[in-house]
């Protein structure tokens, strides 16, 4: 059993005990309301800066700027927008008028010198949509529509890659022999083909 030294002690350290967490709570609580005053003392202070002509200024002065700022990037991706659009268009529209004429003159041609002729879209423009495309042949304007776009149709690039072949070994021929009626038939396949492409991806890009 405890004597009366020992109890007396234990109640002095219970009662200590008590008393810290008593100071504790009241601290605590003094320190919460201090914070909740702060707090509400400093966005009265902020809205009476607001609230003030400085204020209206600042506010004025930040939106303005961000604003301007705003805009100037909007309207940097709008014109970086139309001048893409612009050389995509421009490559489209060039290549179906090439395979066009390549069609009308492959169907009239007797010789393989005609059809020599008829081929020459590929590599040179007989009348082009644009001068800056006169001379580039038409497997670089391709890629050139898949470097603005992104988008690349493997199919498609293997009727160009098709197209190429068809044509070196046309223009090694002897010109003064007839057309074979294999080659005509395949080469205005692949046109009808490449062309179609074209005119659908036109169409599309147009619609409201």
């Amino acid at each position: 059993m405890l004597n009366e030294d020992r109890k007396s002690i234990i109640e002095a350290e219970e009662h200590y005990r008590h008393e810290i967490a008593k100071k504790l709570r009241a601290d605590l609580g003094a320190v919460e309301e201090d914070a909740q005053k702060l707090g509400k003392s400093f966005w009265d202070k902020v809205i009476e800066v607001f609230n003030s002509n400085f204020g209206l200024w600042f506010l004025s002065s930040v939106f303005i700027t961000g604003g301007a700022a705003l805009y100037q990037i909007t309207q940097h991706h709008y014109d970086a927008k139309l001048i893409r659009d612009k050389a995509i268009i421009t490559c489209e529209f060039e290549i179906a008028n090439r395979l066009n004429g390549m069609k009308f003159l492959l169907l009239r041609a007797k010789t393989v010198g005609q059809a020599q002729f008829a081929l020459t879209p590929i590599t040179k423009s007989l009348g082009p949509v644009s001068s800056e495309y006169e001379n580039v042949n038409i497997a670089v304007l391709y890629f050139k529509i898949f470097q603005l776009t992104g988008q690349r149709d493997i199919q498609i690039g293997d009727l160009v890659r098709e197209l190429e072949e068809k044509n070196l070994l046309i223009q090694s021929e002897n010109p003064k022999l007839p057309v074979d009626e294999v080659d005509r038939k395949r080469l205005i396949e692949i046109i009808d083909a490449l062309h179609q492409y074209e005119i659908d991806k036109i169409n599309k890009r147009n619609k409201p």
